[in-house]
């Protein structure tokens, strides 16, 4: 897909939110303080147009904020450039790789834009994540979540009322057993991150166990140690942004590396439970 190097003015009332547009939810988000913004420094990036100059209406696949921020302002126009005519799952990738990158899109709007093309590529989670340029192992919690998470896991996460790395632990610790999922959900939040780590082991090495078991065993004090790193600005670099992307701690993105470096150099052994 190629999008122009001109910029044009364009008239908002020629302009359609495109259905393939990601941003479903919390739309108003926020609005204020874009237009604001705008107000005082302007529109820094153009928005993205379907179609071609001069066969008005167009469809917005990209920057529906900044548009709904110059209609609050009463602007009539809007600086904008066009990518011609796409098919609707180009419209959608093109929308998801943009906003999947702001931190203010809503979970929501993400899985549901995320499983769409995972349907579309035929459940190839590969495809989906070299299409939007992300982690392959942020594609896949967005579907695990999807395909596992109870609707009370869901409608927090919609709500923003529980992290999804929280939920993404109680899958994992409950082993397909939804009530105790949820049950697990409401207790994980006011554990430490060290005892959730332990909650999540338990749980997935005792499925029969239920959820007070799994809290209790990982509130028992355990021997821990403390290694302190000095680390090139790169690896700091690379170490913020994996745990943003994959909902991480640093620590738990540094010792998730670390174990795997080891188990894969021959120099650690898991324990098996049988």
């Amino acid at each position: 897909m190629a999008i122009s190097e001109k910029i044009y003015d364009i008239n908002l009332k020629d302009i359609k939110i495109s259905k393939d547009n990601v941003r479903l939810t919390d739309k108003e988000v926020g609005i204020d303080e874009l237009a604001e913004s705008i107000e005082k420094h302007g529109l820094l990036q153009p928005i993205v147009l379907s179609g071609s100059y001069g066969s008005p209406p167009y469809e917005l696949i990209v920057g529906q904020r900044r548009f709904l921020a110059h209609k609050k302002l009463n602007r009539n126009s809007i600086r904008a450039v066009f990518c011609g005519k796409l098919p609707d799952i180009e419209s959608k990738i093109l929308s998801l790789a943009e906003n999947m990158h702001r931190v203010e899109l809503n979970h929501a709007d993400k899985v549901e834009a995320i499983t769409a093309l995972y349907l579309n590529y035929n459940k190839d989670d590969r495809r989906v994540a070299q299409e939007l340029g992300l982690p392959l192992r942020t594609i896949r919690d967005y579907i695990k979540i999807e395909e596992q998470a109870t609707s009370k896991a869901k409608e927090l996460l919609r709500k923003g009322n529980v992290k999804k790395a929280d939920v993404k632990r109680v899958i994992d610790a409950a082993q397909g057993d939804a009530d105790k999922a949820d049950r697990l959900l409401d207790k994980m939040a006011k554990l430490s991150k060290y005892e959730k780590a332990r909650a999540v082991n338990y749980g997935k090495s005792h499925p029969e166990s239920s959820d007070d078991e799994i809290i209790e065993e990982a509130k028992k004090p355990r021997m821990e140690f403390t290694v302190i790193l000095n680390l090139p600005k790169e690896l700091d670099n690379a170490l913020n942004k994996a745990a943003d992307q994959l909902s991480m701690e640093r620590e738990s993105v540094a010792v998730t590396a670390l174990s795997e470096w080891l188990e894969d150099n021959g120099f650690l052994r898991r324990k098996v439970v049988g």
